[in-house]
């Protein structure tokens, strides 16, 4: 087998897992309408759901980059693959809240492990190019997302959302072992020692840290869309499942596009401050769109924050694997490092919105959630918008 053609079928099968990952990530914000009759739970079970799976896929993304150092970075993203998916599985019979909760903590303690050793394995495989293969990863949990928020609604309405769970985990599951059959094996990297004080370099990183947190802001309205959109539209405005679905998943529809631009605009410009800004201000006004109480501002404020996410996500995430000023294998940790910043931040404010939405009403959720978005932008202001060359060219 050629090397080119080795390649290709390896980033083919990144971009299924990917696609599985999504769906995975996003199914339970669009099925849960379904799932809170037997779990016994309203829209505050939702906000403990989406809590627990941030606290989980951020908290645990500098331990999955340190193990990428040591491990390589396909062992990890398999190893990632396979521990999620089994957590999903194991949702799909959960009979409470807490079960679920905690389930959901390990799906995404076990997705913290995919994502940044994918980025690096997809830009090795693309010639190096960080913004395209960051761009790339993106698009495909878009595709993933469209399936999981529309998709996912529509199936658990017709087989039932246990059997809807048993499926994406058994997906899940399928593409790991996609990943260990078509992605070239990486040998342990014996002469790796794990060094505290290089790790200290890269958590001290005052430009990551300013990433991180200014790519809390646009994922906030991210996660805020997706985890609650559906829920909403069917539980306060009395829509089908099908509409609901079709509304949520516009948070991923227009990313698939605009996450492959905002790479293309990064590889040539390598200045990604004056974007990332944009792209969180447009958030800002999407959220305040979903606070009118009916279907077609919701619709609206779900286009323009798919719109604007894209970008936001692939630019942070290249910026930080070229800022990572150390050795190659700490690649990966520095992307993990920018997205745990944005994925441990995000675990909070579902429990906010919920106690809005239950305390005062909807509208209130998402002005609450606009405020919140716009005041993590203030760190982005911050940035040094001409690094991410120098660091690149050292």
């Amino acid at each position: 087998m050629s090397t080119r053609l080795s390649e290709q079928r390896a980033v083919v099968s990144l971009v299924a897992s990917r696609i599985v990952y999504a769906i995975n990530w996003l199914n339970i914000g669009a099925i849960f309408y379904l799932m809170s009759a037997d779990l016994n739970s309203g829209v505050s079970g939702l906000g403990t759901l989406a809590s627990s799976f941030y606290l989980g896929v951020g908290t645990m993304q500098v331990p999955g980059g340190i193990l990428a150092a040591k491990w390589g970075p396909k062992r990890t993203v398999v190893l990632g693959i396979l521990v999620s998916s089994s957590a999903v599985l194991g949702t799909s019979v959960a009979t409470a809240i807490v079960q679920a909760a905690i389930l959901r903590f390990v799906v995404g303690a076990g997705m913290a492990l995919v994502f940044a050793p994918s980025v690096v394995l997809a830009t090795r495989f693309l010639g190096g190019k960080s913004g395209t293969g960051v761009g790339l990863i993106n698009s495909a949990f878009d595709v993933g997302g469209l399936f999981g928020l529309f998709g996912w609604i529509l199936l658990a309405s017709v087989m039932g959302w246990r059997p809807s769970l048993a499926l994406s985990g058994g997906l899940g599951v399928f593409t790991g072992l996609l990943v260990v059959a078509l992605v070239p094996r990486d040998g342990e990297n014996v002469r790796f020692r794990f060094d505290a004080g290089q790790l200290g370099r890269i958590l001290r990183e005052r430009n990551l840290i300013l990433i991180g947190l200014g790519c809390l802001g646009s994922n906030l309205g991210s996660v805020l869309i997706s985890s609650f959109m559906a829920f909403y539209l069917q539980a306060s405005l009395g829509e089908t499942a099908a509409i609901a679905g079709l509304v949520a998943a516009m948070i991923v529809v227009f990313p698939i596009y605009t996450s492959l631009w905002g790479g293309r605009v990064y590889d040539r410009s390598r200045k990604p401050r004056r974007l990332l800004i944009m792209s969180g201000l447009g958030m800002v006004v999407a959220l305040v769109i979903c606070a009118a109480p009916n279907p077609f501002a919701a619709a609206l404020g779900a286009v323009l924050g798919g719109i604007v996410v894209g970008p936001a996500y692939t630019i942070a995430f290249a910026a930080a694997k070229d800022l990572c000023r150390v050795g190659r294998e700490y690649e990966g940790l520095a992307v993990a490092w920018v997205n745990s910043i944005s994925l441990t931040g995000a675990f909070w404010p579902p429990l906010i919105f919920s106690y809005l939405a239950k305390s005062f009403d909807y509208s209130a959720a998402w002005l609450g959630g606009s405020a919140l978005c716009f005041l993590l932008l203030i760190p982005l202001f911050f940035l040094r918008g001409d690094q991410t060359r120098s660091a690149k060219e050292a």
